[in-house]
């Protein structure tokens, strides 16, 4: 008999091999019609969670802490070092709208959940911390567990895993909107139509092949490394460790705008960038662990759902509503959802390249008032 995971989490070689090849199925799902159309990153989301919830790689392995705390801080400068200050200054500006709808989403469905759903003595303090980590991402879940003292272990794995298993299901319900005929009629979206090719897309176009140039790569990573160890040193020395990715993004701001004219001509930047993001996403996939999700309390799971959908239900109102576009209301839901990495990564993968940095932007905010909002909620609540 065959011990689960086939692949053990020790195994690091073999979990690094699913990993990027799942990432590289998610490229070229992206050239398919159906992978236009649902997007790459979706397709890859499913396969990880099947290939996690089969028992083919594990649902927690130390390869996977190498991509979060690695992969990820690396990814960003790759993916802001051509940001251009002027035009994000004027392009954020909608996207906080949009946002803030987007908080509205979270809140309304923690309370109405609560209405609904048959949560308790614990709903208040769940209603907190689930609540503020859909507006700030998961980086706000333990800050406000911990503020509100829900240590009950049971309980909080229940909560854990259910973030864990909705955040991941929530990338692929949003991913899917663009695609959506009707939706598409009647919330039009000028940054979907301008941009329909996924970035990728344009990677592997036979006529526009990037040049493969071993000195710019590995300059490229030497700047990314080395502004990521100095955004995460500048958050340590200011006690501040979760704030790593705001300094990160702050000096590859200040190196994209002041040695623009040098910086312009590295190629394969962002390509590089969005192939580390693709990997986090396998790693996000894989870590949604369906059984102990069902084990430990559907309730959780159902409530954190709700959350969700009508989350989803009022940012897509509220676009008709207020006119917002289509494109900047996905990137604002996985902000919210996802923190600041995550909307980036959508939006460089769907080729809504002018979304990139103004989704770290509100990310950014949202993981800064997410557990003030959370702990108030949670008190008024209860």
């Amino acid at each position: 008999m065959f011990n689960l995971p086939l692949i053990s989490p020790d195994w690091d070689l073999a979990i690094w091999a699913a990993l990027i090849a799942v990432a590289g199925f998610g490229f070229w799902a992206d050239t398919t019609r159906l992978g236009k159309q649902i997007s790459g990153i979706g397709i890859m989301l499913v396969i990880a969670m099947l290939l996690s919830n089969f028992g083919i790689i594990p649902h927690a392995a130390p390869a996977y802490d190498t991509v979060w705390s690695f992969l990820v801080p690396a990814a960003v400068p790759l993916l802001l070092l051509k940001a251009n200050l002027r035009r994000i200054i004027q392009e954020t500006g909608p996207l906080l709208g949009a946002y803030f709808l987007a908080v509205v989403g979270t809140l309304i469905g923690a309370v109405l959940g609560l209405l609904v759903l048959p949560m308790g003595s614990i709903g208040p303090d769940l209603a907190g911390i689930l609540s503020a980590t859909y507006i700030g991402g998961s980086m706000n879940f333990a800050a406000v567990a911990e503020a509100l003292e829900f240590t009950e272990s049971t309980l909080l794995t229940a909560a854990l895993a259910a973030d864990n298993v909705v955040a991941a299901l929530h990338i692929l319900v949003v991913v899917l909107i663009p695609s959506v005929v009707i939706l598409r009629k009647w919330i039009p979206s000028p940054i979907v139509e301008t941009s329909e090719a996924p970035m990728h897309d344009e990677i592997t176009d036979n006529n526009e092949i990037t040049p493969f140039n071993p000195v710019h790569i590995c300059l490229a990573l030497t700047i990314s490394l080395t502004v990521s160890a100095a955004g995460y040193a500048i958050a340590d020395a200011l006690n501040v460790p979760n704030f790593g990715i705001l300094f990160i993004t702050a000096i590859t701001l200040l190196i994209a705008n002041v040695f623009h004219k040098q910086i312009e001509n590295l190629e394969s930047t962002f390509e590089i960038g969005v192939l580390m993001m693709y990997i986090f996403f396998a790693t996000m996939g894989a870590g949604a662990d369906i059984g102990v999700m069902l084990e430990a309390g559907v309730m959780v799971f159902l409530y954190a759902s709700f959350i969700i959908i009508t989350h989803i239900i009022v940012i897509v109102l509220g676009a008709k509503l207020f006119k917002m576009d289509l494109a900047e209301v996905v990137v604002a839901s996985l902000a919210c959802i996802g923190g600041p990495v995550t909307p980036a990564a959508i939006a460089a993968s769907r080729g809504w390249r002018t979304l990139v940095t103004p989704g770290i932007m509100v990310g950014i905010l949202g993981y800064s008032i997410a557990n003030f909002i959370g702990v108030m909620l949670a008190t008024v609540l209860g």
